[in-house]
């Protein structure tokens, strides 16, 4: 018993040894703002409060799509993939009108 205690231990150590040394990719926690939305949250984008109802991500994977609410009417934000990485910009279409997204410009609620 004492063995395979000794073991796990030893096992367990090498798992946290071995994560620790990986490389990882670090970036801003303001970094991909756009992409981590999650349905429920409230964000204002354009000067107007809206909430996201759905999210949809797209066969390939090259592009996440979010619905939001908005007493107005339901606009869409589309996130669309460039190459290997996703804009940084967006496009929100609401009211008939898409108008371009800088991330910056969300701010969740």
């Amino acid at each position: 018993m004492m063995k395979a205690t000794q073991q796990l231990c030893a096992a367990f150590w090498e798992f946290v040894v071995g994560w620790y040394r990986v490389d990882r990719i670090r970036v801003s926690p303001t970094a991909g703002r756009l992409l981590s939305l999650k349905v429920g949250d409230r964000v204002v984008l354009k000067g107007e409060l809206f909430k996201v109802t759905q999210r949809h991500i797209g066969d390939a994977a090259d592009e996440v799509t979010y619905v939001l609410n908005h007493p107005d009417g339901d606009a869409e934000l589309r996130i669309t993939r460039n190459g290997h990485d996703f804009d940084k910009h967006a496009e929100l279409c609401f009211l008939d009108q898409c108008d371009e997204v800088a991330e910056d410009e969300l701010v969740v609620l």
